[in-house]
């Protein structure tokens, strides 16, 4: 919880997983350093790949309250279980390959606090140090997404509501009707939480550090997903066109023109990789499927 006078907000942090090895102990050890934070509850809900004996152990040590499923379910079935259990005011849903800055969870809880409006916050997304060329190059793409996103609308826009972590006033949240199979839940919540009257707000100093892709094969899956977004969510939301969808020129030239100027080589060798995933593009039928593959190079995270 945090204070603001006699004030407490409560809050939960919710970690879906269905590989939960190492990564995520690595997501877990990073929220328990959070600093400014005096005490919250921490829910891991996993299926897939079983949680080793020594892995579990360290995770009870730390506070987790730890469930497993039986049967598999998707990302957002499982955040769905969470939902239900809460009863706090707030609820940051991250991923199982998740590095926190130490100042990420009380600069969210802040912007709860210093407005009684927000309903949904987003934190900034940046990518570790990377550990070869093609990781460079999708480095490069998560600081163009950061780039891009502050220019358009000043943070209010789909590129910030990324589903590595949002954050959510719980009573807001239970009001939003989550399909189970829904694959890109990030704009889909953006879009769900505005349409129902909340207020969607993104901070500088709320930081948390991914992976990126260090292979093709691990890119491609994620950038098809990426790619039927706009069909989905239309599909979801029974609209034809979406409005909050295209980025406009005066936020995307001038990121690209930063970036590009920041780190040449990368940038170029991402247009690259770009081109490629767009003639690569795996089938509808496979992109949908919400039980998707792991990106195994993007766990590698301590």
């Amino acid at each position: 919880m945090i204070r603001k006078g006699n004030q407490k907000l409560t809050v939960t942090v919710g970690i879906p997983t269905c590989y939960g090895v190492k990564s995520l102990l690595a997501t877990v050890k990073t929220i328990r350093q959070s600093e400014g934070v005096e005490s919250y509850r921490l829910i891991v809900i996993a299926d897939r790949t079983p949680i080793p004996d020594a892995i579990k152990q360290e995770l009870v040590r730390m506070g987790v309250e730890l469930h497993w499923n039986k049967v598999e379910s998707s990302q957002m079935k499982k955040v769905k279980q969470m939902i239900i259990t809460l009863n706090t005011d707030i609820f940051v849903h991250t991923q199982d390959d998740i590095i926190f800055h130490p100042d990420a969870l009380s600069e969210i809880l802040k912007t709860f606090e210093a407005d009684s409006k927000v309903t949904m916050v987003g934190s900034r997304v940046l990518p570790l140090p990377s550990q070869g060329l093609f990781e460079a190059s999708m480095a490069s793409m998560v600081r163009l997404v950061d780039r891009i996103g502050w220019k358009w609308n000043r943070g209010d826009n789909r590129l910030m509501a990324s589903g590595r972590c949002l954050s959510y006033r719980v009573s807001h949240l239970k009001k939003f009707d989550i399909p189970d199979k829904i694959i890109n839940s990030d704009m889909f919540m953006y879009l769900i939480n505005k349409k129902l009257g909340g207020k969607f707000y993104v901070g500088r100093d709320s930081v948390i550090y991914i992976r990126a892709p260090q292979s093709f094969r691990d890119q491609i899956g994620p950038s098809s997903r990426f790619q039927f977004q706009k069909e989905e969510i239309a599909e979801y939301l029974g609209v034809e066109g979406l409005e909050d969808y295209t980025i406009p020129a005066n936020a995307l030239v001038p990121a690209l023109i930063k970036e590009f100027l920041t780190h040449p080589l990368a940038m170029i060798l991402y247009a690259g990789a770009f081109v490629l995933t767009r003639m690569k593009r795996q089938r509808g039928k496979v992109v949908r499927d919400p039980l998707w593959k792991l990106d195994q190079s993007t766990k590698k995270v301590k």
